[in-house]
């Protein structure tokens, strides 16, 4: 997806979702490919809770901006997800990976508060980069 046109608060906001959706097909990959045993599964699993929290309370600032997310982008249902998981993968593979996605997550979302009006908005992309920070941090202290 494109960078959203400047001064689009609501282009933006759909930006960051459209991340997160993708960003939970991968995950959703990873978790497939580390075994449970693994610290790096139990992170991916609580990542991908987060990512779905996340995904549900962009949406609900769509919907309360009155934009429908889903009129400028793929559900996960109509998405292939980004990254091409063939065979096994290493943890390191797997850590790059999901890292990378959680690194331009993080640009779209401070590009997406700098853009935002509403107060609601700013504090819901808050504290989605807030909990990218801390998984980033957690996936490179493993």
């Amino acid at each position: 997806m494109s960078p959203p046109p400047p001064d689009d608060p609501a282009a933006a906001l759909n930006q960051v979702l459209s991340e997160v959706i993708d960003a939970i097909l991968d995950v959703r990959q990873a978790l497939r490919r580390v075994p449970e045993t693994q610290a790096l599964h139990a992170e991916l699993d609580q990542l991908f809770t987060d990512l779905r929290a996340w995904a549900r309370l962009l949406a609900d600032q769509d919907q309360a901006l009155g934009v429908s997310p889903l009129a400028s982008m793929s559900s996960a249902a109509g998405r292939t997800p980004p990254s091409s998981w063939h065979g096994a993968a290493s943890g390191e593979e797997v850590r790059r990976i999901v890292s990378g996605h959680l690194e331009r997550l993080g640009q779209y979302l401070s590009a997406a508060r700098a853009e935002q009006q509403d107060d609601q908005v700013r504090a819901a992309l808050t504290e989605v980069e807030r909990g990218v920070l801390a998984h980033s941090r957690a996936l490179s202290d493993l």
